[in-house]
């Protein structure tokens, strides 16, 4: 086999792609499930103040594509056939999660940005203690939403956005910024504005409500997208570019 066939070969569509979605999905349901059983937002069934399945749907989407976002539709619908009253809703609903990885991968692929911002780091020693920061901040914002230290996790909210715009600040390149702008702000407000309307819509939850619910979403993605995607995708992004499973466009 030459080279040209070997590089085709590792482009195309796989076995291992579909198995790692499933299995990804069955991971995504078990910690979001988990997510809305400890940290609810209430009155909104099936929201969490801090999603922990989030983590999986970027850093899955920028390297698999549509399987990733896949993942994230999916694993939302089960979540909310396990644990909402919302029935034929949850097909709409499920879009929330879609559109968490959907977002940075569509601007990641229009911008034609290198989706390894682990490749572009300008100070390593700085950024790794960053990195080990942000890890302790969701262990502590995990500690406080279970114990509804509501104070607690506001200070994490504000240090993981903190942390997360230092880093591109001793970072800065393009895909730093894609990855901050639409990795975390815009994947976090684009699946609560979605997760949070639908329900409002299916009268499952009161308009008046409508920014509790909001809020609760986004922050609580904001940390979780901000401390646990960021190391993951800084971390493993290199390793995976060189599989057979990473995706450069959309498919394969």
């Amino acid at each position: 086999m030459n080279q040209t066939e070997k590089k085709e070969l590792k482009k195309g569509i796989s076995l291992n792609h579909i198995i790692i979605t499933a299995l990804a999905i069955v991971a995504s349901t078990i910690l979001a499930m988990y997510a809305v059983i400890t940290a609810p937002v209430s009155p909104f069934p099936g929201v969490s103040g801090l999603y922990l399945a989030a983590a999986i749907y970027v850093p899955l989407s920028l390297w698999l594509g549509m399987w990733g976002c896949l993942t994230g539709y999916f694993s939302c619908l089960l979540l909310g056939l396990i644990t909402t009253p919302f029935g034929a809703w949850n097909l709409v609903w499920a879009f929330a999660d879609f559109l968490e990885g959907f977002i940075p991968l569509l601007a990641f692929r229009l911008l034609k940005s290198n989706v390894d911002i682990g490749n572009e780091l300008k100070n390593r020693i700085i950024t790794k203690i960053i990195l080990i920061i942000l890890i302790v901040d969701v262990v502590i914002a995990s500690i406080a939403t279970a114990l509804a230290f509501n104070i607690i996790w506001i200070v994490s909210l504000c240090i993981s956005i903190s942390l997360i715009f230092l880093l591109y600040v001793i970072n800065k390149s393009k895909s730093w910024l894609i990855y901050v702008i639409f990795g975390v702000f815009s994947a976090s407000a684009g699946s609560a504005l979605i997760g949070v309307i639908v329900p409002i819509f299916g009268g499952f939850a009161p308009i008046e409500s409508f920014w509790t619910g909001f809020i609760g979403w986004f922050a609580g993605d904001i940390i979780v997208l901000s401390t646990i995607s960021t190391p993951i995708m800084v971390l493993l992004t290199r390793y995976i570019k060189k599989t057979s499973i990473f995706v450069d466009k959309w498919w394969i």
